[in-house]
Order: C-alpha cells, then structure tokens, then sequence
C-alpha cells in the first residue's frame, strides 16, 4: 500500500481530534458565558461569537478568536458584573483551545489553497489610467462614474465590491465616446489609433482587421482570436456599407471596444477537474500591472507574456523592479498607500475649519498629500526598510511644508525634495501633516480617532465600533466648561460601556497631542492650557512624546510588517484576506526579518506568492 499523502494523514487523524475538542471543550463555555452578549439577539462592540460553531469557522476568525484570547486572559471579560463568570479553569481551558485554532492557522496546518477571485471589474482609477495607456488620451473619462465601494481589507479595487448597475453601463458608454471623439479630434492620438490606412478599397477588411487585432489584444490584454475580433469587425463594415471612409468607419468598433466585458472585466481562466492551477502568462502581466500601475500592462510586458516568460523568477523580478522605476509606480502610493494609511482623505475629506485655521491653504493641503506620496514612492524606490513608515530622520517637503512644519533646513520653491529632520518627533507617518489633519476634526484633534487610526493602519488590530449609548464629545475644544479636552475626555471614557476600548485607543492618542489639528507643533492647547501628551497602556506602559511613542511601536514592528504585508496582499489579489493566506504572511514576515525589512523584497515576496501567482477551484 503506498504511503498516505499528509493532507490525508491530516483528514483521517488530525482534524477530527480537533474538531472533537472545539465542540467538546470550547462551544460549551462560549455558550455559557458569551453568546448572551454576543449572540443572535445581541452583539455588544459589534462582535458576534455565536456563528464559530465549527473548526472551519473558527479558523475563518482566527483573528476574532486572537482578542478573545487577550480578554479571557486580562479578565477583561466577560465584565465582572455578570451573574455568572467563568471559573479560572474554564478561562484556561478557553485560552489554550483557542491558542490551538490560532497557531494552526498561523503555522499553516490548516487546508491550503492560493485563493480565488471572482470575476473583476475595473474601477475608476484602472479604468482611466487604462484608456490613457490604450489611447493617450489626457482627460479623465471616470470622473463622473458612481463611486467604487470598498471590500477586502478597505481598498476600492475588490472583486466582490466592485457592482456593475445600469447606471454604470450608460456611464461606460458615454465615456467610450468621449474617449474616441478626442483621440479624432487630436491628429497625434489619431495617426497613432489608426496606425494603417489601406492602399486601396480592396485591402480596407484586411487593414481594418489589422489595426483592430493590435487595439483588442491590449485592450482585451491577452491574445484575441476571430470570436473577439468578429464584432468589431461587422462594425467596421457596417459603416463601410453606409459610405463612410476608412477611419470613420473604424470609429464605431473602436468604440464598442471600450464597452467590451473583456474590456471592463479581469477574467482569470478555470481548469475543469482541477482544485488548484498556476495563473497564465497574460494573467500574470495584467496582475503584476494593475498591483503596480493600476492600469493595463504595456508592450513590453506583453511581448514577455506571448513568449510565454514571464513565469520566469528572474524575469519576473526584473519586470517588477523597472516597473517600480517607472512614473506610472505613482498609482500604488496614491491608491493603495493612500487607502491603507488614509492619507487620501485629503483630496477632499480633510475639513479643517478656516476660520480656526487660517493657514490651511490649498497649497499646504496638496503639499501634505503629495509629501506622504514621495515619502512611499521613495521608500520603495530606495529599498528602504519598510518601518521608515514608523520612524525615519527624513520626508519630504517645500517651502510651504518647511514652514508648516518649523523646520531648520533652508528649503525654497514649491518642488517637493528630501529633507532631513531634526526634530524626532516628527519622522514617519505619525508626524505627516497629511496624517495628523486626517485623524483630527474640523476645530480640534481627535485623540479618539487617532488612536483607533494607529490601531486599525499600523498595528492592523481596529478596534471595535463605539455602543450606541457611547455618547459625544464636543467639536470645538475652546468650550470646555473650565476642563481641558483630555479631562473631558478623561470624565467620558470611565464610564463602563466605553473604558475597555478607550484604554486601547486614547493612549495612542494622547501620545500625538502636541501636534495640532493640521499637523503643527504645539505646547499649548486652544485655550492657552499646557498640553498633557503623558499616556498609559495596558500593562503599565508609559510614554510621554511622539518619538516615545514611535519607539513602542518599533518594539512591535513585526506586528506591523505583517498588517503591511496582508494589506498588499490584498491589494494586490483583489480578494478579502482568508485563514489559509496566514501562512503567506507569516512566510513573507520571517523573510523580512532576515532582509532588513527590505520593501522591495516584500514587492518581490507578494509577486512570486501562491496567492499572486495562481487560482484555485473555491474560496
């Protein structure tokens, strides 16, 4: 009898034990102590425990069950007003079940697959940058599509958010003919469209065919065949038909292109009688260039791709690097970085007051954003390590940022460029102003919320959403009723419904108080009282400044290079994170920590990845 494979060794032996033990030892505490709150009829915090009735979907929230660990071990719940609590054994047989679920996924002993995603739209920002590459065009024909809704890990690129409405359709279609009518009204753009005029009425189908395979294969980016290529082309005769020439006969097909599903749509192929299978040549260049560039791959990737190398490690690793090197490495720090750390939220969110504000200018807004911009393109560029992003003596700044900021380098000019700081409060993300305006309010910062920021972005442990009787605070921290924000602060968080997760999120928070709402240095609070920056953590950790702060977290950055890690990840797949991708992470993590958390290397450890580089039969 030949040898059992580990994974059957796995299903006959070890599954069931574990299986036995989560419904033996851990279901019956759960439903004992926990599901009153957490259950069917209520949900405090937003959590819900009633639904892991079963190994599989414990293992699907693995990182729910990580904070239920936490709190059965701190005592921090069930609260200690509940009529019935758990005795110490009951606690330890929860904490030490649970740890078992949780290191399995993080091991990877869990049932492996890389990960499927459904069928995927463009949205906006690929849809531009993509019919700019196609055609050259220097207008954003997005710009009036409804917005894209977030999914994943909260980025605006997943499949399954990604809704098609019929709305859309007329909004695709109105776009198509922007996009043609200026491409024919630019001789540049035309010549280059219609690259092939026919020497005679007898080589028109020919020439047409020509120009139209070109045009369908990048837009279609894979190669076409005659059930592609036979729509455009009874277009194109069509208006021969009708007495028109040779290039406004070819405006039609050109149009339909962009209104194509394979235009619109990413389609990955399936293998019939396969449960897993390596991605193709030509999905592997359109993933690699939507990762990097959020638009469609160019020619040269294409070349790699209809040769069939660009499975190659080396070539791949090469592709990858002048990609980064290229302009068009911009799209990933705009809409992943952005996203991730929020900082987009300056394009049009941030809503300083001006009257409280004055210096707030358009000028200082777009220098902000576009400092966390250089500052992420550079740190890849550069192979820096990634926990610059936590501390670095660097950023990026103008004029107008130098000022902002009081720094001592002489720097002139509206031009962004690498400065040095002095200051060591400032360096990293914490100390951007585009950050700090992010996570603050219109009259004041917000401890509150950036505290769940540094939670949530850099730590990838967010906390759960305020109870509805949470209460408010003010807007304005000038009307204090002769109390300083923090002691405002301070009354609201003991109250019992908010003091777990204040404990958690208003430390953090403080650490930043002396910056302002917009980013300024400050040792003053609005109403002319000392700023207190003094904060406690769980576990009597104390900290009293933003480099102290910095410095915590650099404690933990392996926390923070796996949050990373699973952000691109997601990012770059276009799917919500599963328990079997843990394992990725913790491989991906464990290269880092050997490499100097070189981010280049994290780039290069995602595009050579099981869930990068290939499909399976299910989710």
């Amino acid at each position: 009898m030949p040898p059992l494979s580990a994974l059957l060794i796995f299903l006959i032996f070890i599954a069931p034990s574990f299986a036995d033990d989560f419904s033996n030892k851990i279901k019956p505490i759960l439903e004992k102590h926990c599901i009153s709150c957490h259950g069917p009829k209520k949900q405090k915090g937003g959590i819900t425990l009633h639904d892991i009735d079963s190994l599989d979907a414990a293992f699907k929230k693995f990182h729910l069950l990580e904070n239920v660990i936490d709190q059965v071990t701190h005592e921090e719940m069930p609260p200690d007003d509940e009529d019935v609590l758990p005795t110490d054994a009951e606690r330890q047989t929860l904490v030490k079940e649970l740890s078992k679920v949780v290191d399995r996924v993080k091991s990877g002993n869990v049932p492996q697959r890389a990960g499927r995603v459904t069928l995927r739209r463009l949205n906006r920002n690929e849809y531009h940058y993509t019919v700019r590459d196609l055609f050259g065009v220097k207008f954003d024909p997005s710009k009036d599509f409804p917005a894209d809704g977030a999914g994943g890990e909260g980025f605006d690129n997943m499949a399954d958010a990604l809704f098609s409405t019929p709305t859309l359709l007329e909004k695709y279609l109105a776009a198509a003919k922007k996009v043609v009518s200026a491409v024919y009204a630019d001789p540049s753009l035309k010549s280059k469209a219609i690259f092939s005029i026919p020497g005679s009425p007898q080589e028109a189908k020919a020439t047409a065919e020509k120009v139209l395979t070109y045009h369908a294969t990048l837009a279609y980016r894979r190669r076409v065949n005659a059930e592609d290529l036979a729509p455009l082309l009874n277009a194109f005769a069509k208006g021969q038909q009708a007495g028109k020439d040779f290039e406004q006969s070819l405006r039609a097909p050109l149009t339909a292109l962009l209104i194509n599903p394979r235009f619109l749509f990413r389609a990955e192929h399936d293998e019939a009688g396969k449960d897993e299978w390596p991605l193709n040549d030509f999905e592997i260049a359109t993933r690699l260039s939507y990762f990097l560039w959020s638009s469609m791959p160019d020619r040269e990737l294409f070349k790699l791709a209809d040769e069939g190398r660009l499975r190659d490690p080396k070539v791949l690793r090469a592709q990858t690097f002048r990609m980064i090197a290229s302009p068009k490495f911009n799209a990933l720090a705009r809409h992943f970085a952005g996203r991730w750390l929020e900082f987009d939220k300056m394009i049009e969110q941030a809503d300083p007051d001006p009257k409280r504000f004055p210096t707030f200018t358009p000028e200082l807004r777009r220098s902000m954003y576009f400092e966390s911009i250089e500052f992420f393109n550079h740190l890849i560029r550069q192979n820096r390590p990634l926990t610059d992003l936590i501390d670095s003596d660097y950023t990026f700044a103008n004029a107008t940022l130098a000022r902002h900021y009081g720094l001592k380098e002489s720097v002139t000019g509206s031009q962004l460029r690498k400065v040095s700081l002095q200051n060591k409060n400032r360096g990293g993300v914490l100390g951007m102003g585009s950050i700090l305006t992010s996570t603050s309010l219109p009259l004041r910062t917000s401890p509150v919320h950036r505290g769940v920021w540094i939670l949530d972005a850099m730590l990838g442990d967010p906390a759960p959403p305020p109870p509805p009787d949470a209460g408010d605070l003010p807007a304005d921290d000038t009307k204090a009723e002769g109390l300083t924000f923090r002691q405002q602060l301070d009354r609201h968080r003991k109250a019992k419904q908010c003091a777990s997760c204040h404990a958690r999120i208003d430390p953090l928070g403080f650490g930043l108080e002396n910056f302002d709402a917009i980013g300024r240095w400050r040792t003053k609070d609005a109403n002319g009282k000392p700023i207190d920056s003094s904060a406690t953590l769980p576990g009597d950790i104390t900290f009293d400044t933003p480099q102290e702060l910095k410095t915590l977290l650099m404690a933990g950055k392996d926390k923070f290079a796996a949050n990373m890690t699973r952000k691109l990840i997601s990012y770059a797949t276009g799917r919500g994170l599963e328990y079997y991708d843990e394992v990725t992470i913790n491989q991906i993590v464990a290269h880092l920590q050997k490499n100097n958390y070189s981010t280049r290397d994290l780039i290069l450890q995602i595009v050579n990845s099981r869930p990068f580089l290939s499909r399976s039969k299910t989710r």
